[in-house]
């Protein structure tokens, strides 16, 4: 009865295994008829992300457009021609008019609106650094996203080859009849769910490539790092440090500030009387009689008796006063907020060096139990619990690894005026994009009323 029982067992878990050999032997073909994109590092997935979204161009025209701005709001305003006949028939009197009106701009409205219009071009400068940043760090979570879990997939498919050297081990000795069959179907179980635990680490990693992939605009490539060690946001100080002193929130919050002040200046033109010239001339043809010409010069002066913009400027100036606050107290916060993240950062380090020197004896100790095992001075037990611990400190090391670039990338997005959300997001690439073009249309929009 028992041999029937090992007969039929060993074949299904046989078939288990041969399956997923095929299934990666298929993967494998699959991905050598497939164009294979070699990641040496995080420089090549960046370079083909910027040539796919065609940054520059995209710049260049924003620039054009800023430029052209500047040069619109130099023009004067259209005057206007009006021009009226009375009478058409011979036996009628005639009077022809012909007049033309020009607004003047006595109180500077021209010259605001080009100060306008050049701050809206500082700003468009500023934020192309910026968004060059977001994006670059959106591409580096994609990417840090795809080397981890692919660094879980290579342990999963190391404890899946320890799992079926167990599985052999404990095979032997109970055809030999020296453990149970119970023991025996342990190391089934065990093999099992390595199985199981191996194909989703291998789907997780298979998602993470496809939404690197999409950066630069295929669906589905076959992705391969050349280092496959996952290493630590080394850089992450130092891009903190340099975002910081590039200073491109602060001026770009002065910006703000100035443009809001430019907005109250353009409320006190507007409540001023602006002028309007009128020339005109009128020829007048009546019957029998001879013909009258006459020249008209004129002024009209718009009079703000009700409306003087006289709560639209304080309302302004408090909106600016709250800007001017909210804006402070966010630069105080994002400061606070990245030494947060990287005092966390620091002691996630220790803790990464510590599992490295636990997982060095835990293959150890994996290692010689097996072998006990094998020499039948140690249960299957004491074998499933050393390859468990073992597991358990490899995925605590890549858990720890997890979390020290989250904490990374929270602080450089804090650096430059974003979040980790916002940068994780599968469409975070799609938001900057559409973010950047509704701030030209804004700029744009400002500068040109």
């Amino acid at each position: 009865m028992s041999f029937k029982i090992t007969a039929y067992i060993r074949p299904t878990l046989a078939v288990c295994f041969a399956a997923v050999i095929v299934q990666l032997a298929n993967a494998e073909q699959q991905a050598s008829s497939k164009r294979i994109n070699i990641i040496d590092d995080f420089s090549t997935v960046l370079l083909k992300v910027e040539n796919y979204q065609e940054q520059n161009q995209l710049w260049q025209q924003r620039q054009q457009i800023s430029e052209l701005n500047v040069k619109q709001s130099k023009l004067w305003q259209n005057p206007t021609l009006s021009i009226e006949q009375d009478g058409f028939g011979s036996n009628q009197d005639q009077e022809l008019s012909i007049g033309i009106s020009q607004p003047l701009d006595i109180f500077g409205q021209r010259k605001l609106d080009q100060k306008i219009a050049q701050t809206a071009r500082q700003q468009m400068q500023l934020l192309q650094p910026l968004w060059e940043a977001k994006s670059q760090l959106i591409v580096r979570f994609a990417w840090s996203n795809f080397a981890l879990a692919d660094a879980e997939q290579q342990v999963y498919a190391a404890q899946l080859k320890i799992s079926q050297s167990n599985l052999d081990s404990a095979h032997k000795r109970y055809q030999a009849g020296s453990i149970a069959l119970v023991d025996y179907e342990r190391s089934q179980i065990e093999a099992l769910e390595a199985q199981r635990l191996y194909e989703q680490a291998l789907l997780n990693q298979q998602a993470s490539q496809r939404l690197l992939s999409n950066l630069w605009g295929e669906s589905a490539a076959s992705i391969q790092l050349k280092n496959n060690v996952m290493s630590w946001p080394e850089q992450s100080n130092e891009n903190v440090q340099r975002y910081i002193a590039a200073g491109w929130l602060e001026k770009l919050y002065a910006l703000n500030i100035l443009q809001s002040n430019q907005q109250i200046e353009r409320l006190k033109i507007k409540s001023r009387p602006n002028l309007t010239l009128n020339a005109g001339i009128t020829r007048t043809k009546a019957l029998n009689e001879q013909d009258d010409t006459v020249l008209a010069l004129g002024v009209d002066i718009p009079l703000s008796l009700f409306n003087r913009q006289q709560y639209s400027i304080p309302i302004t100036q408090r909106q600016q006063i709250l800007l001017n606050q909210q804006q402070q107290r966010e630069l105080k916060q994002q400061i606070l907020d990245i030494a947060n993240s990287m005092h966390q950062l620091q002691g996630l380090r220790t803790q990464f060096a510590a599992a490295s020197n636990q997982i060095s004896l835990a293959e150890k100790v994996q290692s010689r139990t097996l072998q006990g095992f094998q020499a039948g001075k140690l249960a299957i037990t004491d074998v499933q619990q050393a390859t468990d611990q073992l597991l358990t400190i490899r995925l605590g090391q890549l858990q720890t690894l997890r979390q020290a670039w989250k904490a990374a990338l929270t602080a450089e997005a804090l650096s430059i005026g974003t979040s980790y959300e916002q940068i994780s997001s599968s469409d975070a690439y799609t938001q900057l994009n559409k973010t950047a073009l509704e701030q030209t249309y804004n700029l744009i929009g400002g500068g040109a009323q």
